[in-house]
């Protein structure tokens, strides 16, 4: 191997790789899984932030309807991608903070650049008023519908994550 680094693992049926065919499927089960349950999680907190708050939109001529189904569309994706990387993560040790981190950056990650930034603002630094001052009421209130939204998704994604590892529906990785 180039550079003294070990090759790579021959991934097949041979059974020498943690990354096999069964697995495989079963991060397809888990990207299904996350798609539909997210997706479904998400589906009546997006339509509240997205119809009827608007998210900070107005500015922005946005149709809201029409953006609640984009972003249940995209929260349904999100959804699976997290339902592949929380099977990875968690593993078959069981430790109740990790899980609750893996949800907790998955939050952050789609809450935070979900903010828009008002008109009202100015730049380097950021400033935009009360009443933090990098933070308007505004800004504050996008992040806690943003935050509620998320938390909504990733946590019932992971949810039944474990259902399904806990049924046998789903394996979860080896550790």
């Amino acid at each position: 191997a180039p550079y003294g680094r070990p090759a790579a693992p021959v991934l097949g049926a041979s059974g020498g790789s943690d990354f096999d065919f069964a697995q495989r499927i079963e991060s397809a089960k888990c990207g299904l899984l996350g798609l539909v349950a997210g997706g479904i999680a998400l589906t009546p907190f997006a339509a509240l932030d997205d119809i009827f708050f608007s998210r900070g939109m107005d500015a922005l001529d946005v149709n809201g309807l029409a953006q609640w189904e984009f972003d249940t569309d995209m929260g349904s994706i999100q959804g699976a991608l997290f339902a592949i990387v929380y099977r990875y993560c968690v593993r078959e040790d069981f430790n109740p903070m990790l899980n609750q981190g893996v949800i907790g950056a998955f939050v952050l990650v789609r809450t935070l650049p979900r903010i828009i930034v008002p008109k009202i603002c100015s730049a380097i630094p950021l400033e935009c008023g009360a009443p933090i001052g990098y933070f308007d009421w505004g800004m504050i209130g996008q992040g806690a519908l943003g935050f509620v939204e998320s938390a909504a998704l990733f946590g019932a994604t992971a949810y039944a994550m474990d259902y399904c590892f806990e049924k046998g529906y789903i394996s979860k990785f080896r550790s």
